[in-house]
């Protein structure tokens, strides 16, 4: 071999040595962007937490439904009742959890926020729970947004911030106290 083809021969390794560790480069660094790409969906699919009572805390819940006023409580024996009827755990159990799990997919504050349009001004329902240790959660529930299947609500007294929520707070309080008597 002359000088000309072993110079060649150099380059063209060079060359495929270049290429092999850049094709290694962009495969840890897409592999990097897809894992925070993921993290990102998780975490935006979880939302941000917009409840801070206990579920195992909660003793009195109330909403409205078909157009009265419900309220059921947990008494010292550990059964819900609904006036002096008990029920069925497994649907108070339920709602308590999805009030101590609340999480907001979306915030919107500021010149977002058009209670009308978001069905607050007057709320479809007004869910409340208290705690046995005095806390309280108010949940004032508006519209189902039809594109997301979200529901729009804000917290307590404070309608700067409106939050959308997955519709399971929605269904759960949508419940004839009725049909929550145990057998």
């Amino acid at each position: 071999m002359d000088k000309k083809q072993i110079r060649n021969l150099v380059i063209l390794l060079a060359v495929l040595l270049i290429c092999i560790v850049g094709y290694l480069c962009m495969k840890n660094f897409n592999e990097s962007e897809e894992a925070a790409s993921e993290a990102a969906s998780e975490a935006e699919e979880k939302g941000t937490s917009i409840s801070s009572i206990s579920a195992d805390e909660i003793v009195s819940l109330s909403w409205k439904y078909d157009g009265k006023d419900v309220k059921i409580d947990k008494k010292d024996d550990g059964l819900w009742y609904y006036g002096s009827a008990s029920l069925n755990a497994a649907k108070p159990s339920s709602m308590t959890s999805d009030l101590a799990d609340l999480s907001a997919k979306k915030t919107l504050t500021g010149d977002d926020v058009n209670l009308d349009s978001f069905g607050l001004k007057e709320p479809s329902n007004v869910i409340k729970a208290e705690t046995s240790g005095g806390e309280s959660l108010t949940v004032n529930l508006g519209i189902q947004n039809t594109i997301t299947n979200e529901y729009y609500c804000y917290i307590g007294d404070d309608s700067s911030k409106v939050y959308t929520i997955s519709t399971t707070l929605y269904n759960d309080f949508d419940t004839d106290p009725e049909s929550l008597k145990a057998e």
